[in-house]
């Protein structure tokens, strides 16, 4: 059946990018996965909207009879100089990426408390030890560091109910939309930072998120694990 058989799992921005991987991953392993999303999901979702994100989760329950798994992992990119980010831009990275991340955790405790094996994952990033990453700015960082913060106090919190909380960090992904931002030249001074000489793959995040979600990451809770090849100690 597979490391997650007979999970249901939420993964939010779960129609591209790292979430979809992550999703298809989870399928993989035997969960039953609602892809929530603004656009192309199975499940329509504003992680901004606190009703939106109680809908979702009231409908989770009510078809599942529960959450085992959460993934926030909707987020938003904005790159330039922190001088130059408009106010309009630095209350949508709030609102998505740490106001989603409380909303989506907040409601899903009660659809988690008392399922054997629960457990929330945030995608964080990089960014938030370094400060602002390779392409991402200062305010980007910041967001991804309350979400480490997150991850770690309701670590403790949940601990006591039975909810794993873990973070994932990656680097530098290898997508089409690190492409088209980075010169070769940028790209070569970024990949001579990297031990392992390449940028995260997709496949990388959704392997470690299926491992945590698993009863094989048990007695882990509020840690954030990189994905980066290295990059962090360098």
């Amino acid at each position: 059946m597979g490391e997650l058989g007979g999970k249901v799992a939420l993964v939010t921005g779960g129609a591209r990018g790292i979430g979809a991987a992550i999703a298809a991953h989870f399928e993989d392993a035997g969960a039953f996965v609602y892809r929530g999303d603004l656009n192309g999901g199975t499940l329509e979702l504003d992680v901004t909207d606190r009703g939106s994100v109680r809908g979702a989760i009231d409908r989770i329950a009510r078809e599942r009879g529960g959450l085992d798994i959460l993934v926030n992992n909707a987020g938003l990119l904005c790159t330039g100089p922190a001088e130059k980010t408009t106010g309009e831009e630095w209350e949508r990275l709030l609102a998505v990426n740490v106001s989603g991340v409380f909303h989506c955790a907040q409601a899903a405790i009660g659809a988690m408390r008392g399922r054997e094996g629960a457990t929330i994952i945030n995608i964080a990033s990089v960014s938030a030890e370094k400060g602002g990453g390779a392409i991402g700015n200062v305010w980007y960082g910041a967001t991804k560091a309350a979400v480490v913060a997150m991850t770690r106090g309701l670590g403790r919190e949940l601990g006591p109910h039975g909810i794993r909380v873990n973070a994932i960090a990656p680097a530098v992904l290898d997508t089409d939309m690190v492409h088209a931002l980075l010169s070769e030249e940028r790209r070569a001074k970024i990949l001579a930072r990297v031990p392992l000489g390449r940028f995260a793959a997709l496949d990388d995040v959704a392997r470690l998120a299926v491992f945590l979600a698993s009863d094989a990451a048990g007695f882990i809770t509020g840690e954030t694990i990189a994905v980066d090849g290295g990059f962090l100690r360098t």
